[in-house]
């Protein structure tokens, strides 16, 4: 039986999907409602970028909302460690996204997502996302 922080946390994953949802789809608000808003949190988004402080990720997200032409994504392997006031999820991104040029890429990412809890809500405090072909390519 989960415990009542284990589903909490389970929901915040479940924000999570949403944020990225509204994120392809143009609106980076929902991020900012899930993220931590603290000096301390990370954010590394499986194009490469790497920022550090919510300031800095909040930009990075809008920037992204703002070239985002359509597509959505769901979880899949959701994994969740939870501990006193942290919390980690492993999963698997997969979804579709429209490019520019109107195209549908297909995407299937790994992602891992730190959560803390800030006045009773589990706030985002990390992200780190991957594109698993790249992987495979290295190594060709």
């Amino acid at each position: 039986m989960p415990t009542d922080n284990e589903i909490q946390v389970r929901g915040a994953v479940d924000q999570w999907f949403a944020v990225l949802n509204a994120m392809l789809n143009g609106d980076p608000e929902p991020f900012a409602a899930l993220y931590s808003h603290k000096d301390d949190v990370t954010y590394m988004g499986a194009e490469g970028t790497y920022r550090v402080g919510f300031e800095a990720a909040y930009a990075d997200w809008q920037a992204q909302a703002e070239k985002s032409t359509g597509g959505a994504v769901e979880g899949a392997k959701i994994q969740l460690a939870v501990s006193g006031d942290m919390a980690t999820a492993a999963y698997i991104t997969k979804g579709s996204v429209k490019q520019p040029n109107g195209e549908i890429a297909h995407t299937y990412l790994r992602e891992t997502s730190v959560f803390r809890k800030e006045d009773g809500q589990w706030r985002m405090i990390g992200h780190h996302a991957d594109v698993v072909p790249a992987w495979a390519k290295a190594f060709e």
